[in-house]
C-alpha cells in the first residue's frame, strides 16, 4: 500500500477546506462538491483572465466569477480544464447550482466544486489571500529544506560519512532514518526516538521491493519521492522514500520512517522536503565512497598482478607492498585460474570480470589469511592461502585448493549461466614463488580446455603432462615432435595430423576412429596407409601409435607453455 501525494509536489499545501476558514469566506456556502474540499489551491484568477488566456490545465487554480458571467460554454470549459473550484460571487442565496441562461445545466458541471460567496467579497482580496497563503507554505517548506541542506552539507564537507549523515537526518526530522542500498540492505540506520529494530526494517523493506522499484522508475523529476506504507512487526509506519539517482544510475534510497497513526500532513511535508535535500547529498557521499573503493580495488588488483607476474623492483618493494595489504610475504599459497566457457560481451567484459574477481576473493574465507583475486585478460586469477606442508603426512593444501576450486566452479556457472573452466597450480612457499604456481595453473587451464577434461583440474592431475612439460620446452623434445609431425603437415589437406591423433587416442581401433572423424572405414584405411608411407613406420604398430601420441602431446604442451609464457611476459 502507498499514500503518494501529487507527483513533484509537497504533501501539505493550501486546500479549499483550509481557505474557507479565512475571514472573507465566513459566510461562504458550498453549492457543489462538498466531498472535494481536499483539493489543493495555489492561485486564484478571474474568469475573464482564464478564458482570454486559454489557460488549458487549471489544476490547483480557483476561478472567481460573477453569477452573470457563467453560461454553458463557460461551465464546460472550466470542468474540462480541471479547475480546482469556482468561486461564485452572488448578491443573494441561490440553488445548489447557479441557473445558467439556457434551460438546463451542463452535465460537465457535476465534477466542479462551486462555492458561493457574498458579492461584497472583493476580487483583489481573494486573489491576494490565496497567493499569500500559498506562498507562505512554500516559503516554510523552502526554509526547512534549506536548514536540512545546510546541516547535511556541512557534514559532507567535513567528510563525516553516511552514518553521520543518517544520524543528523534522524535528529532533524525527529524520526527514524535509513540509507538503503539497491539490494535493500541498510547502509546506515538511526532508530531515532522510535527505537526501531534494523533487522525488522530490512525485512519490511524486502516486502515493499516492488513498490520501491516502481518509485525509482517513475518519471518524478531528478529524484522520485513518495510515501510507502510499511508494516514493521506490529507497527504501521509511513516511510517517506526518495530514490538516489546520480550519474544516470540508482544508488539506493534515503528513507524517513514515522508512526503512521500519529504522523500529520505537516510532518509528511517536512519529511518530503528533508528527503528531497538528502538524496543529493547522500548520493554525493556514496559516489565519493564508490570512487575510493574502486581506487582501492585497482591498487589491490595491481598488487595481485605484480605477484602473478613477479613485477616487483626488489624484495624490499615486495615486502613493503605486502605489508600495506596485510599479506604475509613468507606464507604458503596456491593460485587458482578460472575462465568462463564463452566470451563475455565486449561492453561488459572489464566490469563483469572485475565483479566476478571480487566475488571470488570473498568466497570461502580461508583461516590462513586473505584471498586476493584479480582479472588478467579473460582469466580470473586467485591467490589462495593454504596450510603449511607436514613432514610424513599428505599435504592438506591440495585438498584445500581443490575444494575452493570446486566451489568457484559452481559459483561462476551460477553467476554467468555458462560452464566454467577452473584449474590450480601446486602450492608454493613465499610470495616470490607465486608466479610459478600461477604459471602451472594457466598451463593446467589451457590443457583442460584443449584436452576437453571435465571437472576442476590441478596441475598434478595432469600426471604425465606435468612430467612431459619440461621436456616439451627443451630442444630435444621440440626436435622429436617436429620429426614425427612435420611430414604429416606437408600434405595439401593438412588433416593427417588430426587423423593420426584420433587413431592413436582410439587405441588403434579403425572403426572407432572412423566414427569419431565421421568418415567411411575405407576412407580411414586409405588415410592410415598414407600416414604409414609418409612416416615410413607402420601406424598399426602399437609402438608407432605411442610415438605419434607422444609427439602430439609434446607439441600441445609446447604450444600451451609458449602461450602462457607470452602472457606472463606481457604482464
Amino acid at each position: 500500500m502507498s499514500v503518494p501525494p501529487a507527483p513533484g509536489s509537497p504533501a501539505l499545501e493550501l486546500t479549499l477546506e483550509r481557505l474557507l476558514q479565512e475571514r472573507p469566506f465566513r459566510h461562504a456556502r458550498v453549492l457543489r462538491g462538498a466531498d472535494l474540499l481536499g483539493r489543493q489551491v495555489r492561485w486564484c484568477h478571474a474568469l475573464a483572465d482564464v478564458i482570454s488566456d486559454d489557460g488549458g490545465d487549471l489544476a490547483a487554480v480557483m476561478v472567481l466569477a460573477d453569477a452573470g458571467e457563467l453560461g454553458p460554454p463557460q461551465w464546460d470549459y472550466l470542468a474540462g480544464s480541471g479547475c480546482a473550484a469556482v468561486l461564485l460571487r452572488s448578491a443573494a442565496p441561490r440553488d445548489p447550482l447557479p441557473p445558467p441562461r439556457d434551460p438546463a445545466p451542463p452535465p460537465s458541471a457535476d465534477g466542479l466544486v462551486v462555492i458561493e460567496v457574498p458579492e461584497s467579497v472583493r476580487r483583489r482580496t481573494v486573489v491576494e489571500l490565496v497567493a499569500t497563503l500559498s506562498l507562505a507554505y512554500q516559503a516554510h517548506v523552502l526554509r526547512y529544506g534549506q536548514r536540512v541542506h545546510n546541516s547535511l552539507a556541512q557534514l559532507l564537507h567535513r567528510g563525516a560519512g553516511i552514518t553521520a549523515l543518517c544520524s543528523r537526518l534522524a535528529r532533524l526530522s525527529d524520526c527514524s532514518a535509513a540509507i538503503v542500498g539497491n539490494d535493500l540492505h541498510l547502509l546506515a540506520f538511526d532508530p531515532g526516538p522510535g527505537g526501531l529494530d534494523p533487522h525488522a526494517v530490512t525485512t519490511a523493506l524486502k516486502g515493499a521491493e516492488g513498490r520501491l522499484g516502481e518509485l525509482a522508475a517513475g518519471p518524478h523529476g531528478p529524484h522520485s519521492v513518495a510515501v510507502v506504507d510499511l508494516q514493521v512487526r506490529d507497527r504501521r509506519l509511513a516511510c517517506m522514500a526518495g530514490a538516489i539517482k546520480l550519474v544516470e544510475q540508482r544508488d539506493g534510497w534515503v528513507m524517513l520512517l514515522d508512526d503512521a497513526t500519529d504522523v500529520t500532513d505537516h510532518d509528511l511535508a517536512e519529511h518530503r522536503a528533508a528527503v528531497e535535500q538528502a538524496v543529493t547529498i547522500v548520493g554525493t557521499e556514496l559516489l565519493r565512497l564508490r570512487g575510493l573503493e574502486q581506487a582501492e580495488e585497482r591498487a589491490r588488483g595491481n598488487f595481485v598482478h605484480a605477484l602473478l607476474h613477479s613485477l616487483f623492483s626488489s624484495h624490499a618493494d615486495l615486502v613493503a607492498r605486502a605489508s600495506y595489504y596485510g599479506f604475509d610475504a613468507g606464507g604458503r599459497y596456491g593460485v587458482v585460474a578460472a575462465r568462463t566457457a564463452g566470451p563475455v560481451t565486449r561492453d561488459e567484459a572489464p566490469s563483469r570480470l572485475a565483479d566476478l574477481a571480487g566475488e571470488a576473493a570473498r568466497l570461502l574465507a580461508s583461516p590462513h589469511g586473505q584471498t586476493l583475486a584479480s582479472a588478467t585478460g579473460d582469466v580470473i586469477a586467485i591467490v589462495r592461502p593454504v596450510s603449511a606442508a607436514r613432514r610424513g603426512q599428505q599435504d592438506p593444501a591440495m585438498s584445500e585448493l581443490r575444494d575452493y576450486a570446486a566451489a568457484l566452479d559452481r559459483r561462476l556457472a551460477q553467476r554467468t549461466g555458462r560452464p566454467a573452466l577452473v584449474a590450480f597450480g601446486r602450492p608454493v612457499t613465499g610470495a616470490e614463488a607465486i608466479v610459478e604456481s600461477y604459471r602451472e595453473a594457466r598451463v593446467a587451464l589451457e590443457l583442460r580446455q584443449r584436452l576437453h577434461l571435465t571437472g576442476v583440474c590441478g596441475f598434478t592431475d595432469l600426471r604425465v603432462d606435468s612430467v612431459l612439460l619440461d621436456l616439451a620446452q627443451r630442444d630435444e623434445g621440440q626436435r622429436f615432435a617436429a620429426e614425427i609431425l612435420d611430414p604429416l603437415r606437408t600434405e595439401r589437406d593438412g588433416g593427417l595430423v588430426e587423423v593420426a591423433r584420433v587413431y592413436a587416442e582410439a587405441g588403434g581401433n579403425v572403426n572407432e576412429a572412423a566414427r569419431r572423424l565421421s568418415v567411411h572405414r575405407n576412407t580411414m584405411l586409405y588415410k592410415l596407409e598414407r600416414i604409414t608411407r609418409l612416416l615410413q613406420r607402420n601406424i598399426r604398430d602399437p609402438d608407432t601409435q605411442f610415438t605419434i601420441w607422444l609427439a602430439l602431446r609434446l607439441n600441445d604442451l609446447d604450444e600451451t607453455a609458449r602461450r602462457v609464457n607470452r602472457d606472463l611476459r606481457a604482464g
